[in-house]
């Protein structure tokens, strides 16, 4: 839900401050990712739930808000926030990258839709993915 919304887990413990729960200020991003992946101890997962539920909660409502307001003021181009892949879609894009790392744009654009991502964050994958495959190879044979 996090990666939803467009937020790094950086945000998220930088957010938990301006929440001004008693007790908790920011948190680490390493602690949110230890979070996400269970690997934080039992009695810190019960701790940081319901301050975690209480932030998402309320960035689910901001960006309900957000979605509802017409931007009138449509000024000057926004960055664009980096593109997160979630873990299934990932593992299926290694997945097909095994099987065909050079995918025809025909082939892109039903992976896209498929996993219901844009066709350009699936080229783009699929570009970084030789990439790093050349970067391998080349320090292995070094």
């Amino acid at each position: 839900r996090r990666i939803k919304l467009g937020v790094t887990q950086a945000d998220v413990g930088g957010a938990l401050a301006n929440l001004k729960i008693p007790g908790v200020g920011s948190l680490s991003q390493s602690t949110i990712c230890r979070f996400e992946s269970l690997t934080l101890s039992h009695n810190n997962m019960i701790a940081l739930k319901p301050i975690l539920q209480a932030w998402l909660e309320e960035a689910e409502g901001a960006q309900r808000e957000k979605m509802s307001k017409p931007d009138i003021f449509n000024g000057g181009e926004k960055k664009r926030k980096r593109t997160s892949i979630a873990a299934p879609e990932k593992r299926s894009l290694e997945a097909y990258f095994a099987v065909q790392p050079r995918p025809s744009s025909e082939k892109i654009a039903a992976i896209a839709e498929k996993l219901d991502l844009k066709k350009n964050v699936v080229r783009v994958w699929f570009c970084n993915q030789r990439q790093k495959q050349k970067r391998l190879k080349f320090s292995a044979a070094h």
